[in-house]
Order: C-alpha cells, then structure tokens, then sequence
C-alpha cells in the first residue's frame, strides 16, 4: 500500500508539470534510486523510485493522448474534418448509438487533407462503421470519412466526453463512409475471444429473460444488474437507484464480481472439491464475468482485486487487505496510470480500504445492543431470542460497513457529483442483500440453463424477476423519503453578484438559461429530455439548486420545453409561465405544452404583451421580466413565429431574452412602440430566418449579442450576415458553439460576461 501512494505521487507530480526536463533524467534518477536501494538494503529509496517510474509511465501516457499530435491538429478545427485512416480494427460492442457498429482502430496514418497533415504516430480511433455494416472481423483496413474530436465540456457539471475518451487511451473519433481490407493483423485470435464473449453475453441476456417478455422494464434491469447493459433500462428506475444512493448495485461493478466469487465459492464447496481447486476455478469464474460483461475497469478491478486476496492461500500467504489493495493498484496503475483520475477507481479503493478499517469500531460499539439479556444463560434462550439476536448481530455488521463506506466515499461524490444521499446508510443495507440474491437467483437460472432444464430455469427467472422489483421498488421508496438526498456546491461561488445568468451550451439548436438571484432560481426554457439528462440537471445539481422558484416557456418547441415535466418533477412544480399563444392551434396532441394542459397543471400561467413579473423585490437589485411578445393578433401556425420575446430589467441592467424569434417578430416589435433598447441580447436560432434585421439591431441597441448555435446543423448555424453586422457595429458576438456556456455577472455598476472557452472576459459599464 505504501508503494501504491508512492506511485499516486508520481503520477500526480507528472499529471501537474512538477516534473519538467524530459524522461531521460527520469530514467536515470530512477535507476540510480533502484540501484541504491537494491545495494544498500533501503527499502524507503524504493518510495522515490517507484514514484518516479509510474511519473515515466504517465508522461508517456498523456504523449501518446493529451499531446498527441493528431489532438493538436484537431484542435485547430470546429468541425469534422475528411480524413482517410489506415490501421487495424478490433469491435467495440458497448457503442451503439443509432444502431450502428463500432470499432476500435489502432492507427499506423492518418492523412487530413484540408490541414495538409500525414500522421504516422500511432493514435486509437473510436470508428462509427459505415450506415448497415457490421464488424468485418480483424484485419488492417483503410477507412475514408471525418475525423473530430468530441466536445469538450463547457457546462458546469456536465460530463466531459473529450477528457473521458483521452482517459481511456481514444485520441479521436472517425466517422466512416467506406472502408476497404488491405491487409491481415496480428489481432485475429484476440478479435475471435471478444466475438466469443460477446455471444456469451446475448446467450446470457436471451437465457436470463426467458418468460419475462411481458415485462421488458423489469427484464431491462435484471440485465443491467447482470451483465451492466443499462442503457436499455428506465431513465426514471436508474434515477431512482442514484437518488437512494445505491447506483452500484444496478449495474455491474465491483460489488456484483464480489458477490459472484462468494456464490461460486460456496457452491464449488458443496461439489466437494479442495480448497485449492475451488479458490482457483473461482478465479477463473470471476474473471470470465468480468469479460462477460465488457471488462469495464470496474469489474476489472474487483477481479484483480479477489485475485490477489484470495489467491493468496495459494501460493502459502496470509490474505492482507491492505496488501492486496496495494498490490492490486500497483498492477492497474502500471498498465494505464490514466484510470487514478476516474471517480470509479478512487471510490473502489477508498471505500473498500475504510469500510474495512472504519467498519470494526463501529461494529464494536454496536455489539452491546445485539447480545442476549446478560441475566439469561444463552442455554436458556428460545428461538425467537436467538433469532432477534442473530438478525441485530447481521443489522449491526450492515450498518458499520454501509456507514463506514458512505462516509469514506462522501469526499469524492461530493467532489465529482457535488451531491449527498444519507439515506444510502439504510438503503444499502436492504439492496445489498437483495442484490446477493438476485445474483445468486442469476446464477441458479444460467446454471439451470446450460443443463437444459427449462421449467427449473423459469422458476428462477421468475424470481429473479420478483426480486428485482423488490429492489426496484426500495429504491423509489428510499429515493423519495424527505431529505434522502440533496446537492450544493462545495466551492463558494466565484462572485457576490446579486444575479448570475448562465446560458448554457446545447445541440440542436436547443436553449436552456438559467438565472440565480438571491431570493430564487428561475429558468428561461429547458431544452429537450435529453438535454436535460446530460446538461442541465448535471448544471443545476452542481450549482447547488435543490428548488426552482419559477420557469418561463419560450415556446412549444421540443428542443427547448421538452423537459418541462422532468423539471417538475425534479424540482417540486415550480411556477410555470408561457403566453398566451402556446400551445399553437394546430399543434399536435402529443407537444409538451399541449401534455401539460391536458393534465391540468394548475402552476401554468399564460402571460399577456406588457404584464409583467417580478423575479425579485431587493430594493436595491430589483428584478422583473416584462412581456413584448407574441400579441393575441399572432396566430402563426409556426411555434418560432410565436416564441414569447422578453425584456428583463435586472438592476440598472437590460437583457433581451429573443429565443429563436426571427424576422417576423423582428419587424413587429420594431413597428410596435416598445423600448427594446438592451445592454445583452440573447437568441437563438430561427429553423428558418437566418439573418437578424439590421433595423431591429439599431433599435435595440445591444452591447453585446450572446447566440445559441450548432456549427454542425445548417438550420441553426451562427449565420455569417449577422456576424458581420456585428463587426460592422462593432458589438461583441458570442456564440455557444465556439464559445461555451456563457456566464452573466450583473452587479450594480459593472456587467461580467464570461465565456466558458475564452479566457478574455468582456466587461461593460452602466450607460450614463
């Protein structure tokens, strides 16, 4: 363990710059340090050594991710450049957005034409196989499509898919339009055992869901907890499951490939074979699952872990904890330094070292309360006081370990995912154990399985199935109890402003806003289910938002109030507001709008041009939105042409909240007799107005324009008539596609507008 910490100093040292100059004096430093501590008999020169050889293994590592060449020339573009790769391939069968195939590629060139680069370093690609083709088995291919890299985060809170592909080793991404063998790899056997696998976990999935066809939720959950496929199972029931804490027992992880070495164990003990034998085939068991299942690093790390603890025996040593853990992080570290900045692995590690250490005083000091009456001889005892005792001995034991792991673990998930379940204590004491069961029910039923006997393999199915909704159930129930868990943000805000407005970054040509003031939260539209699965709940958690005062509905546009009903129900019916245009006369049954008028909601209320709200009543910060748009003359069957225009006063500061108004709106506001005057325009994207009126420009008078867009769609591209007459006017033009989320700073004599991806704020006075 000791030389475990040694090697996360390194690679800390290495990760943060400390160690500058090279790997040439690293090398030689750590031979010397080796050398010495090997001749002398030291063992403490060997702490140095070993952190200096994993800051060797790291710097290589980020050479061949962080700083790879191919990253540099990508960085230089905002869109997928053509590009022809050639290297081998191998399947990647946990990717399946869109139904299409997946591969992995080892690169030996890369040639990008529009930036005149061939490079021969090797690079690993995340390859989307062409439209209808499935993995063409191994070999060296030559792939013509685009190349990019994933966005990088500019939400607070979000998941940063650039930072996780490079954590993994996945330098870029490849879109395939054609591909062509060229070649044989050295890779055909490894490719064969990752088909094999693969049928596996289908025979598997096929064999755990026989005759629960008219289930599929429930079906869902029991592969997901079996073989970790969760991405066809509920959003709602994996909600659930993380709000109780207890997200670990619903996909695989290293709580399932434990339980799994204790079922096979015990099992292989009623078969009556030595204790060598049944340790190693539980070995192998453990380690067939973790495969199985997709050698995901979290089940790869249990296995490792079960292998060295309870291999020991094997080779004539006492089984240490703190030893294993050590040896165990030693041998993951040295094959990709990378995973110590995963959540997974300092959560693994972390928790399994303190609940072991931190879970016996607490088992000790509850020990008293499960004893027998000290005045009653235990000869003397009935069943039903040995049996209270027995249950208060195994309630004890649950409660140290769960308390002892959730509070190990509270740093980290407060750092990572700035939230706190407490209700995880007593949770997990009900879901372990039904999760051991399930598992064990899995394994009865695939045992039953491979011997053909299909009404025994029903039977546990069935029960299976039982205990699944069992768990399913507990976790709704632990989920919704009062103050089960909550979010807020460990660091201080970086500023006392009295409102904060963040204008957060979404594809599509979807908009969500978020405005903070002192006395409430409110959001300017949502975006769309999935924007707000990924982005602004992730946003709002890590913010600290535990309550939404109110919410205001541009429009009844999917991609901007299609996530109206998950904030409610996230955020206990906030108040409701949309004009009183929405929904549209010709809009279908099955719009957002049209959902949440049909059901009643009694918080929706339609706004007139010229009412007005207030936000907040400080005296010295006053805060109100005023209607200007649409009129009840509108009747436009077109949900842009009706988008709700808003003038908020925030202090002596004026935003125009556009959303994706286009040129008719713009002409009707600009005929009407409304001060549009504003220091921040804020819009989105027309589907079909591209251009902003030069007319409604000079009347508005903007000091700085902030656009929602997405470079990759036409239809909501930042138009170039309107970047130039900005240029023109000499007003500032942000875009979220270049430039990121987009922080508002409103104080009284100053406005702060922070773009995510540009260092270079823009200040702005208040008008004299």
């Amino acid at each position: 363990m000791t030389l475990a910490l040694a090697a996360v100093c390194g690679i800390l040292a290495a990760e943060f710059g400390w160690l500058n100059g090279g790997g040439a004096w690293l090398i030689g430093f750590t031979t010397a340090l080796l050398g010495a501590a090997l001749r002398s008999g030291r063992a403490w020169l060997l702490l140095p050594g070993v952190a200096l050889v994993f800051a060797f293994i790291h710097e290589t590592r980020t050479d061949e991710t962080f700083r790879h060449p191919l990253r540099q020339v990508l960085q230089q573009m905002d869109k997928p450049a053509p590009a022809t790769i050639r290297g081998s391939l191998l399947p990647d069968f946990d990717t399946t957005a869109d139904g299409r195939a997946h591969a992995l590629c080892t690169t030996r060139q890369i040639e990008i034409p529009p930036a005149g680069a061939v490079i021969t370093q090797t690079a690993v690609l995340l390859v989307r196989l062409p439209k209808g083709m499935r993995f063409p088995g191994a070999g060296v291919f030559e792939l013509h499509g685009s190349i990019y890299l994933p966005r990088a985060a500019s939400n607070p809170g979000a998941f940063d898919a650039q930072e996780y592909a490079l954590r993994n080793g996945r330098v870029a991404r490849f879109e395939a339009d054609r591909m062509q063998h060229i070649g044989d790899s050295g890779e055909t056997l490894w490719c064969a055992f990752l088909e094999m696998a693969e049928r596996c976990r289908q025979w598997i999935s096929a064999k755990l869901t026989h005759d629960l066809a008219d289930d599929a939720e429930t079906a869902a959950v029991i592969r997901a907890m079996a073989l970790g496929v969760s991405a066809e199972a509920d959003d709602e029931i994996e909600d659930a499951f993380r709000n109780s804490g207890t997200l670990h027992v619903f996909a695989v992880s290293g709580l399932h490939v434990a339980l799994l070495g204790v079922i096979a164990l015990a099992l292989l003990r009623q078969l009556g074979l030595r204790r060598g034998i049944s340790l190693w085939v539980m070995i192998a068991i453990v380690f067939a699952y973790a495969f199985i299942t997709g050698w995901r690093p979290s089940a790869a790390r249990a296995a490792l872990m079960v292998a060295i603890f309870m291999g020991a025996p094997l080779v004539d040593r006492e089984s240490a904890l703190q030893n294993s853990l050590g040896a165990a992080m030693l041998l993951l570290l040295a094959a990709d330094t990378h995973q110590l900045f995963m959540p997974g692995f300092q959560l693994s590690f972390v928790v399994l070292w303190l609940s072991a250490i931190g879970s016996v005083p607490l088992l000790q000091r509850l020990m008293p309360y499960t004893r027998l009456d000290a005045f009653l001889p235990p000869q003397l005892a009935n069943w039903r006081q040995r049996g209270s005792s027995q249950f208060r001995r195994w309630l004890a034991a649950n409660l140290s370990v769960s308390f002892a792991a959730w509070l190990g673990s509270l740093p980290f998930i407060l750092g990572h995912f700035q939230s706190v379940t407490p209700v995880a204590v007593i949770a997990n004491c009900v879901l372990v154990p039904l999760s051991f069961l399930c598992l064990g029910a899995t394994c009865l039923s695939l045992c039953a399985a491979g011997l053909h006997l299909t009404g025994v393999q029903i039977v546990f199915n069935n029960l299976n199935w039982a205990l699944a909704k069992a768990m399913i159930a507990s976790a709704a129930w632990f989920a919704h109890l009062p103050g089960a868990n909550f979010h807020f943000q460990p660091n201080a805000p970086r500023t006392n402003a009295p409102a904060v407005w963040r204008m957060l970054e979404l594809p599509h040509g979807g908009a969500a806003n978020h405005l903070r003031l002192s006395q409430g939260h409110w959001l300017f539209d949502t975006g769309d289910e999935t924007s707000f699965r990924r982005v602004l709940r992730p946003y709002l958690f890590s913010s600290g938002v535990n309550a939404i005062t109110g919410v205001f509905l541009s429009h009844n546009d999917a991609d901007h109030v299609g996530a109206i009903e998950q904030v409610i129900e996230t955020f206990d019916a906030p108040l409701l507001f949309c004009s009183t245009q929405e929904p549209g006369k010709q809009d279908s049954s099955l719009t957002t709008l049209r959902r949440l008028e049909a059901a009643g909601q009694p918080a929706l209320r339609k706004l007139r041009v010229d009412e007005r709200i207030t936000l907040s009543e400080e005296k010295t910060f006053k805060v109100e939105a005023q209607v200007l748009y649409p009129t009840m003359q509108v009747g436009n069957g077109r949900g842009d042409d009706r988008a709700m225009v808003l003038l908020l006063r925030i202090g002596p500061w004026r935003v125009l909240w556009m959303s994706d108004a286009g040129w008719n709106t713009e002409k009707i506001l600009s005929a009407s007799a409304a001060e549009l005057r504003c220091d921040v325009l804020i819009r989105s994207q027309h589907e079909l107005d591209l251009a902003m009126t030069g007319e409604f420009l000079r009347k508005t008078k903007p000091r700085a324009i902030l656009c929602g867009s997405d470079a990759r769609e036409a239809e909501v591209m930042l138009p170039e008539s309107l970047i130039q007459q900005a240029k023109q006017q000499n007003i500032p033009l942000l875009d979220t596609w270049r430039d990121g989320s987009i922080e508002l700073q409103f104080d009284p004599e100053a406005l702060h507008i922070l773009p995510a991806r540009n260092a270079k704020p823009i200040v702005l006075k208040t008008r004299e």
